[in-house]
């Protein structure tokens, strides 16, 4: 019987080694991103602690994230009759972003981490185009805001864990 307990003790000692590792390996990246919390939320979507489990979850949400906002904006540009510059430079700006954030998929399939940092400095860049000085129906504040911010933090995110995986 003491024997089944010290086993148990060590194999609880393990999980907890373990998940204080990942928690510290979280922080070490998102406390460099502008929303610690967001970043959090991605990461823990991973199957694993590896850097390649972590980067190939990030690179999956910001591709699917950012498919998603080019649809909002295409929809907000649909009910407002197209008539708003704003939304069509945000438009523009989202096409650029799901062109890298597709590249940085394509380029993690094919194991080019470091390849996809300058990508990244394209998303930022072209996220810094997208104003959001315009009024979105049914919204208190300009959803856009939000969108552009977790943009931007997928991107530093990819770009923190791409260093760390080709160094």
């Amino acid at each position: 019987m003491s024997r089944i307990l010290l086993i148990f003790l060590a194999i609880t000692l393990a999980c907890s080694v373990a998940e204080a590792n990942t928690l510290q390996t979280f922080d070490a990246i998102c406390k460099q991103t502008i929303d610690k919390s967001f970043c959090n939320g991605i990461l823990a979507k991973a199957t694993s602690p590896s850097m390649k489990d972590l980067l190939k979850v990030t690179v999956t949400e910001a591709e699917i994230r950012s498919a998603d906002t080019y649809s909002f904006i295409f929809s907000m540009i649909l009910i407002n009759g197209g008539s708003e510059a704003s939304l069509k430079k945000c438009l523009e700006t989202y096409t650029i972003v799901n062109a890298s954030f597709t590249n940085a998929v394509s380029l993690f399939n094919y194991e080019q981490y470091a390849e996809i940092i300058p990508h990244m400095d394209e998303v930022s860049y072209a996220v810094g185009i997208c104003k959001t000085d315009f009024k979105v129906p049914g919204y208190n504040i300009n959803p856009m805001i939000k969108k552009n911010r977790e943009t931007n933090v997928l991107a530093a995110m990819e770009k923190i864990i791409g260093h760390m995986l080709s160094s």
